[in-house]
C-alpha cells in the first residue's frame, strides 16, 4: 500500500507498535503533541478579481485576531501575499508583493499586512490560486525574487481566499473566459497533484504543510457571486487544513481559528499508513475519544486523516494517539 510521510513540525515521536503476525495485519500508532510551533512560513493567496474588494477588506480587518495568537506563542513568522492572477502577460505571476516581499516580528507587519493584502480587483478571471501557491514556493522564484521567505525547517502554512473556485490549468484554457473554469473542469490540474506538491516541499525535513482558505461554501450555503471552492476545499481536507465561508460578514472567527492552527493546535491529523478503518482507536492524553462528528472525532478515506472539530480539538500540551491495523504490510524503512 501507499505510505503516506507524516507532515508535522508539531509532530513528534511517530512510533510503531510491534507487528503482530497474526492474519496479515499489523498494528501500529501514530502519536501527535500539541505543541507550539518555532517557526512558520504564512502564504496568503488572494483573488485579486472585480468581485473581491469586500473580502479582501474583511481579511485585513480581521488579521489582528489571526497574528495576536501567532504573537502570544513568540513564534518566528515570515508572512507573503500572492494574488490568484497567474496569467501569462502578468509580470507578478507568482511574485511576493510589496516591499520587503515579506513580513516578520521587526516589520510594521499589521499596517503592511493590511495594506497589502487589499490587492485591488483588475485581476484575471480564471482565478489560480493552487497554481500561484506552488509558483511562488517552487523554483526559479524560492530563490529568485521571492528568495529568504521559504524556510527548510519552518511550518509552511498556505491560506487561500477566494470567491470562486481555483481554475489551475497549466494553461490548456488560455484565451478562454472564466466560464470555461467551470465547463472545461477536465482540462484543469488534478487537486491530488498539489497535494503532493505541497507535501514534497517539506518532504526532505520532514516538516508541516497546512493549506487552509476563506471560500465559497456549497451552493446550497452560498451568496451572490460566489462559486464552492472544492478544489480548495479538497487541498485543505488533503493537508489537515481548515475553511471558513467567503460569505460570512465577518472573517474574525474564522481567521482566529487558523490563528490557531497555525501556532500549533491542530484540528486534523494525518495517518502514516492507511488503515483498516474498523480498527482505528483514538485517544488524547490515553483517554479514548468516541468516533463521530457529534462525539469526537471522524475519519476521513481519501486522504487518511482524524479530524476532530468544535470543542473536541485537542488543546495545546496534549498528545493525540492513533492506533490502527495497517492495511496491508508496512514497507520496509
Amino acid at each position: 500500500m501507499r505510505q503516506l510521510a507524516l507532515t508535522g513540525a508539531i509532530i513528534a515521536l511517530a512510533s510503531g507498535c510491534s507487528p503482530e503476525n497474526s492474519v496479515d495485519r499489523n498494528a501500529h500508532t501514530d502519536t501527535f503533541l500539541q505543541e507550539p510551533v518555532a517557526d512558520v512560513d504564512i502564504l496568503w493567496v488572494i483573488d485579486n478579481s472585480i468581485s473581491m474588494a469586500s473580502e479582501q477588506q474583511l481579511v485585513a480587518d480581521g488579521f489582528e485576531g489571526f497574528i495576536s495568537t501567532i504573537e502570544d506563542t513568540n513564534i518566528n513568522f515570515h508572512i507573503g501575499v500572492v494574488t490568484t492572477d497567474m496569467d501569462a502577460g502578468n509580470p507578478e505571476a507568482g511574485a511576493l508583493l510589496g516591499e520587503p516581499h515579506y513580513l516578520t516580528s521587526d516589520d510594521d507587519y499589521v499596517t503592511l499586512f493590511e495594506e497589502r493584502i487589499q490587492v485591488g480587483t483588475d485581476g484575471s478571471d480564471q482565478e489560480k490560486g493552487l497554481s500561484a501557491a506552488l509558483e511562488a514556493l517552487t523554483e526559479p522564484k524560492v530563490s529568485g525574487i521571492n528568495d529568504g521567505f521559504l524556510r527548510p525547517d519552518a511550518v509552511l502554512s498556505i491560506i487561500f481566499v477566494s470567491d470562486e473556485d481555483d481554475c489551475s490549468d497549466d494553461n490548456a484554457l488560455a484565451g478562454e473566459d472564466g466560464s470555461a473554469c467551470y465547463h472545461n473542469e477536465q482540462d484543469l490540474v488534478p487537486v491530488r497533484d498539489f497535494v503532493d506538491g505541497f507535501i514534497d516541499l517539506k518532504a526532505s525535513t520532514n516538516g508541516r504543510v497546512l493549506t487552509s482558505g476563506i471560500i465559497g461554501p456549497s451552493a446550497s450555503e452560498g451568496c451572490d457571486g460566489s462559486w464552492p471552492g472544492h478544489r480548495y476545499e479538497a487541498v485543505a481536507g488533503g493537508t489537515g487544513g481548515i475553511v471558513g465561508s467567503i460569505c460570512d460578514a465577518d472573517y474574525s472567527g474564522i481567521m482566529d481559528q487558523m490563528g490557531l492552527a497555525v501556532s500549533g493546535v491542530l484540528s486534523v491529523f494525518q495517518l502514516e499508513y492507511v488503515p483498516v478503518v474498523e480498527s482505528l482507536e483514538v485517544a488524547v492524553d490515553d483517554e479514548l475519544i468516541a468516533e463521530g462528528a457529534a462525539d469526537g472525532w471522524t475519519y476521513d478515506e481519501e486522504y487518511y486523516t482524524i479530524r476532530f472539530d468544535g470543542d473536541y480539538v485537542p488543546p495545546r500540551g496534549t498528545t493525540v494517539s492513533i492506533t490502527y491495523e495497517v492495511a496491508g504490510s508496512i514497507p520496509s524503512k
